[in-house]
C-alpha cells in the first residue's frame, strides 16, 4: 500500500497512475473536502479530453480555463472508481514512508497543513465578469506579473504576483490566494500533475528495480 499526503492535483495524479499500475493507494487529505478552498488557478496548458465536458473547461489562447475544484473533484472520483481509498480531515505529522503530495502551501484557513518544499511566492486571484476586470488585468492573457483567463462557466479568473490584488469597480465574486512558481508561465496546473506522475513513475521503477534484484 502506497500511502499519499495531499489530495491536490500532484497527489491525485500521482495516485491515479500508481492504481493504474495496479499498486494500491490511500490519500490523507487535512481538509474536509477536496477541491476547496481555492488556492490555485483552474488553468491547463494540456487537458485531458475526457474531462472537458464534466468540468465546463473552454479552450482560451493561454490555455484549458475552468473550475479547479471541479477538476480535482474528478480526478478524485477517478481514483474511488478505480480502488483508491481516500481519508479526508486527517492531519499528518510524520510523513516518513509516505509521499509527500502537499506541494508549498503555507498554513492557512481551511488549508492546515504546510510543506516547504517549492521555490514559491505569493499570489492573489479573483474571480469575476469580464466587463468588471480591473487593470492590469488583460483578457486570456499571462503579462508579467499576472494573468487572467475565461472560464467555461462564463466567469474570469485574475492571478497577480504579490499581496496587492486591484479591486474591480463592483467588486470581486470570490478572492483566493496561494503560493505559486514566480513566473506567471509556471504557475498552470501542468507542473503539479507532471510532478504526481513522476512522484508514482518512480515508485513503480523502484519496485521494479526491487523484484528483479530479488529474483536473481
Amino acid at each position: 500500500m502506497i500511502s499519499i499526503v495531499g489530495s491536490g492535483l500532484t497527489g491525485l495524479s500521482c495516485a491515479i497512475h500508481l492504481l493504474k499500475s495496479s499498486i494500491p493507494v490511500e490519500i490523507y487529505e487535512a481538509r474536509q473536502e477536496i477541491g476547496n478552498p481555492v488556492r490555485s488557478p483552474g488553468l491547463l496548458r494540456n487537458l485531458d479530453s475526457k474531462y472537458i465536458e464534466n468540468i465546463d473547461a473552454i479552450l482560451t489562447p493561454i490555455g484549458w480555463g475552468f473550475r479547479r475544484e471541479w477538476l480535482e473533484k474528478n480526478l478524485a472520483k477517478e481514483v474511488l472508481s478505480i480502488g483508491g481509498t481516500i481519508h479526508l480531515k486527517k492531519q499528518i505529522t510524520n510523513i516518513d514512508g509516505m509521499v509527500d503530495c502537499r506541494g508549498g502551501k503555507s498554513i492557512f484557513s481551511g488549508w492546515p497543513g504546510i510543506s516547504g518544499n517549492d521555490d514559491i511566492v505569493q499570489w492573489k486571484g479573483g474571480i469575476t465578469i469580464e466587463k468588471n476586470m480591473p487593470p492590469p488585468f488583460i483578457i486570456n492573457s499571462i503579462q508579467e506579473n499576472n494573468l487572467s483567463f475565461l472560464r467555461g462557466d462564463g466567469l474570469v479568473e485574475c492571478w497577480i504576483k504579490g499581496d496587492e490584488l486591484p479591486e474591480p469597480k463592483q467588486g470581486w465574486l470570490e478572492i483566493m490566494s496561494g503560493e505559486h512558481p514566480e513566473d506567471p508561465k509556471n504557475i498552470s496546473g501542468d507542473e503539479a500533475i507532471e510532478k504526481g506522475t513522476n512522484l508514482a513513475k518512480n515508485i513503480i521503477q523502484y519496485r521494479r528495480d526491487g523484484l528483479d534484484n530479488a529474483s536473481r
